[in-house]
């Protein structure tokens, strides 16, 4: 009998004209129901199932207009006609799913992402969310919201970025970093990632020859294998970029992009001379080479006033300037900027029109008035001296506890130590020691392969108490790396 196949489950989260109709739906693709049979009735199946009737009616009107059954009055349901019941289940067995639908993720898409738990962290050098001013955040966050006229803040806004937060970008910018720059030059980023993918995506082709530091961000490097692009590998040394072998390479090699974090080499913090970044300078004019400069920590030095960026003067369309608030405020504030010419701009914000309509306008004008109201500025400039003193704190530890154990030199900005520790131990494995003791240390595979005993240590989001611990932790670990490796 047609009755006993209409099943619910009182269990069931999902409501039961819901699951009545998901019932009758299967029914007809396993061709239990088949093409201009009447359903039972109403009352019928109400009874059946011991619901009321009207959730059976609520169910068939639904399945009427979506068009698996006709109602008609004073006959009855049936099958749509025009139903074909070639399939006979809504799932494939796993037996049955070719070997060719399995999707491989290529190697540079297949990277790892490290998510960290741990109570205590010498992570990659990010800020300490204590410290950023989440109060005066939330302040502007509430004005937003609760505005009179709401609708100015929550419609469509400018693939570019906020008008307002660009503005004040523009000046803020040429007050901290002497870019002469209007805000049509700038475009309201996620992030730098986000940044150097549209421009590769604007300004290189599958082939095109890049330079990169022979250390360098995995996710650049990433970036570039995804669009096919060769990286041709530079040097460096005390100084950072070699750029007496890139300009040997560029005279023999068509290179078509620089990729270079000149303030503080990532990841070996050291800062490029003046002389050398003149002589990049003057080797991407000469040679008509566009030079992307990731920025990612200008705010934090501690030695000097940090060093003006390569982008700043008549640069031209030669120099691609990227930043973003990840390193200023925490990773959670997906805001950047991609500074250019206006031309290259325009062409940066219709790409990415293609794949993100817009950013965040709601945050974008939350930054936009943390900056214009002096509190940025308040924050970063009471933020530098407390990550001087907890760099200067964790250096000295290293020392006092580890003794030869480790190898460094002091930064002179960001928030973490390129550290190297002896050639027997792995910073792989120092990574899976630290984590049985609840701490977190990058275990170096994204920097090099060559370089097995050198990691990066973050020391700007702990305060001195969890900086003692972190340091007696990564000792202890260090200690039983060396024992395993020796027996």
């Amino acid at each position: 009998m047609v009755l006993e196949l209409f099943k619910i489950d009182r269990n069931s989260q999902i409501p039961i004209y819901r699951q009545l109709m998901i019932n009758i739906q299967e029914l007809i693709h396993s061709g239990s129901l088949v093409t201009g049979q009447k359903l039972p009735g109403t009352r019928a199946i109400a009874d059946h199932l011991q619901i009321h009737r009207q959730t059976v009616v609520t169910a068939l009107d639904e399945l009427n207009l979506q068009g698996w059954i006709n109602i008609l009055p004073g006959k009855g349901s049936f099958v749509m006609g025009e139903l074909k019941q070639e399939v006979k289940s809504w799932t494939v067995p796993n037996a049955q799913i070719k070997e060719r639908d399995h999707i491989n993720l290529p190697h540079h898409l297949g990277r790892s992402l490290p998510l960290i738990h741990q109570k205590f962290h010498l992570d990659d050098g990010l800020p300490d969310p204590r410290l950023a001013p989440l109060r005066e955040i939330m302040s502007y966050y509430k004005e937003v919201y609760l505005a009179d006229q709401p609708y100015q803040y929550f419609k469509y806004d400018d693939t570019r970025g906020n008008l307002f937060l660009r503005e004040v970008l523009a000046d803020y910018l040429s007050e901290t970093r002497s870019l002469d720059i209007a805000p049509e030059q700038i475009l309201i980023t996620r992030g730098v990632t986000q940044a150097l993918y549209l421009s590769i995506k604007a300004f290189l082709t599958k082939g095109d020859l890049v330079a990169v530091p022979e250390l360098n961000w995995e996710s650049a490097n990433a970036n570039f294998g995804h669009h096919g692009i060769e990286l041709v590998k530079i040097p460096l040394d005390a100084e950072g970029l070699i750029v007496d072998n890139l300009e040997e390479i560029c005279r023999n090699k068509p290179v078509k992009m620089i990729y270079l974090t000149p303030h503080h080499q990532y990841p070996t913090t050291v800062i490029m001379p003046a002389h050398r970044r003149v002589q990049v300078v003057n080797l991407c004019h000469s040679r008509g080479i566009l030079l992307f400069e990731d920025d990612y920590d200008y705010d934090y030095h501690y030695t000097t006033y940090p060093l003006t960026p390569l982008a700043a003067g008549a640069h031209g369309a030669n120099i691609i300037y990227a930043g973003s608030l990840t390193k200023a405020l925490a990773p959670a504030f997906r805001v950047g900027y991609l500074v250019a010419r206006k031309d290259q701009i325009e062409y940066l914000a219709a790409l990415r029109r293609m794949v993100d309509r817009q950013g965040d306008p709601i945050m974008e004008l939350v930054v936009a008035r943390l900056i214009r109201s002096g509190e940025l500025q308040r924050f970063l400039r009471k933020n530098r001296k407390i990550y001087m003193d907890r760099r200067n704190f964790f250096c000295d530890l290293l020392v006092e506890k580890m003794g030869q154990s480790i190898r460094f030199n002091l930064p002179e900005g960001g928030m973490s130590v390129w550290a190297q520790f002896p050639q027997i131990t792995s910073t792989k494995d120092l990574h899976i020691e630290a984590l049985k003791h609840d701490l977190y240390v990058p275990d170096g595979s994204s920097f090099s392969t060559e370089t097995p005993n050198y990691t990066r240590l973050g020391f700007a989001a702990s305060n001195f108490e969890e900086l003692t611990i972190s340091v007696e932790i990564l000792k202890k670990a260090h200690e039983e790396v060396v024992k395993k490796m020796k027996r």
